[in-house]
């Protein structure tokens, strides 16, 4: 890493060494983790997903995306979920989205708010704020657990299916962390991330295109095969 920090990156406009921001913020980011390691503190991960914009994959994954028709009306509307309220959500049918979202989150005492948030004022921001005030809706869609190796888990889900760099990173640093200061998880940890890719290749409805905010009276099981996920246990 030391190597790579001495030699110049090359990418057309977008890193090289005077400001490669993305690789200090990584190093850094790799740091923090180790020492925080188990507090759950989320803010490295929102500075360290910044920090990306400059890369030549942010903009890659952002014209990947908006080659798919769904998605790039998505981007063209610069559509984001309705705020919602957890309370009002728990009070419909067993087994909606809404319901089943808000039961889980209340349980887990997490707010669905907690992300970071960035004005959006180009297509990558706009990605950005998608992914984050979305994601714990692919974690009871997907399947996913919402402990650490579940997370990565999901990333792996949605790096087969939206291959945006802080999805890439966070899979390779959980391999990198988990090998480190938990050895004994690391098969189940690569476990999920194989379970997370394939079943994220073979899942044909693509996550980001979707407005959940409109699905939120719809059964999780007909959302489910809707857009074609199976479990491929």
């Amino acid at each position: 890493m030391i190597y790579l920090l001495k030699e110049k990156i090359t990418m057309n406009n977008v890193i090289n060494y005077n400001n490669d921001k993305g690789l200090l913020a990584y190093i850094q980011f790799l740091v923090s983790r180790a020492l925080k390691l188990g507090e759950g503190n989320t803010d490295p991960v929102f500075d360290f997903e910044d920090a990306l914009d400059q890369t030549e994959m942010a903009q890659l994954a952002v014209d990947a995306l908006k080659k798919i028709p769904e998605v790039n009306a998505l981007f063209t509307e610069r559509w984001l979920p309705a705020a919602f309220n957890l309370d009002d959500l728990g009070k419909l049918p067993e087994g909606t989205l809404g319901n089943v979202y808000a039961r889980e989150m209340k349980a887990r005492g997490f707010d669905p708010y907690f992300y970071k948030k960035v004005p959006v004022v180009d297509d990558i921001s706009y990605l950005k704020m998608l992914w984050r005030s979305t994601h714990d809706i692919y974690h009871v869609v997907a399947g996913f657990d919402t402990n650490a190796i579940g997370e990565i888990g999901l990333q792996a889900f949605f790096l087969a299916q939206t291959p945006i760099p802080i999805s890439v990173m966070l899979v390779s640093f959980g391999m990198v962390i988990v090998s480190l200061y938990q050895p004994t998880k690391f098969q189940d940890l690569m476990h999920e991330i194989a379970r997370g890719y394939r079943l994220g290749s073979h899942t044909p409805g693509k996550f980001i295109a979707q407005k959940w905010d409109k699905m939120w009276d719809v059964k999780v099981v007909e959302i489910r095969a809707h857009l074609g996920l199976n479990s491929m246990e």
